[in-house]
């Protein structure tokens, strides 16, 4: 097997409508990520492997937990959701294989006991997790991967690469959840303040999921991408390489910027 499903997902907490404070904030971005959720597991993957801007980041280097488990909590009592996954321990050495082999640079995270702890899942893990193995439900293993954002984008990109050339090594159906939320700049009592360029680029990456022409986004400036605020774009690439490897056909689910960020839903599947 290989790549089976992949997805663009945000991680706003309100989506959650078992956290949220007024649940209709986020209703449109609910909707997508619940059809994205249905049609992920109509994939049937035996692993999700979760592209995180939250988690535990290393300098120079991207994360993978290494730990038997994974889990997490958001919201407090009576408001609250709780996971704990499986970590695809498997899929984690190949993955780290494949790095090697492409030069990138890979730092496993085990427990402080040794590889006993649980990797702890922020909310950019959980968000997309809870949608596509809600643990209701028969629950996949997860691999959680977290850039730092200084590596030159190539190595994101071969990165991407090399977790879809892993999945094919291992011969597991692996789904690929790229995390991210948009420009943050969207309103002027938010905590980034307003920028306008949050609109652009916003506005650009909608027309890029539309067009399914993730490739272009090697060439946007930097500057365009901290005006804008965004969380999004490193993920993205990531998600690109792997696409590279494994093409499938992608569709925009939604997009909206209630608060302050703005929120974009794509998922990508075979053709």
């Amino acid at each position: 097997m290989s790549l089976v499903f992949a997805a663009i997902a945000p991680h706003g907490g309100d989506i959650l409508a078992e956290i949220a404070d007024n649940p209709t904030v986020m209703a449109r971005t609910r909707a997508a990520m619940e059809e994205m959720g249905r049609r992920c597991r109509a994939r049937r993957p035996e692993t999700i492997v979760v592209l995180t801007p939250h988690g535990i980041v290393v300098d120079n280097a991207i994360s993978i937990g290494a730990t038997p488990f994974a889990a997490g909590s958001l919201g407090e009592a009576p408001r609250e959701i709780r996971a704990r996954y499986a970590t695809d321990l498997l899929l984690v050495e190949a993955i780290g294989d494949a790095c090697a082999a492409q030069e990138v640079p890979l730092v496993r995270l085990v427990g402080d006991e040794g590889a006993t702890a649980d990797l702890p899942l922020d909310w950019g893990a959980l968000i997309p997790l809870w949608y596509a193995a809600n643990p209701r439900d028969s629950l996949p293993e997860v691999v959680v991967l977290a850039p730092d954002r200084s590596l030159p984008r190539e190595k994101l990109v071969r990165c991407g690469l090399a977790i879809a050339r892993a999945a094919e090594t291992t011969g597991r159906a692996v789904a690929l959840i790229a995390s991210c939320d948009q420009g943050h700049a969207h309103d002027a009592n938010g905590p980034y303040g307003y920028n306008p360029t949050s609109a652009l680029h916003d506005k650009a990456m909608c027309d890029v999921l539309r067009s399914d022409t993730l490739d272009t986004l090697l060439a946007w400036p930097q500057a365009f991408l901290e005006d804008g605020k965004v969380d999004a774009y490193w993920q993205t690439i990531m998600l690109a390489g792997a696409l590279g490897h494994t093409p499938m056909r992608g569709e925009l689910l939604s997009y909206e910027a209630p608060t302050y960020f703005g929120m974009a839903v794509a998922v990508y599947e075979p053709t």
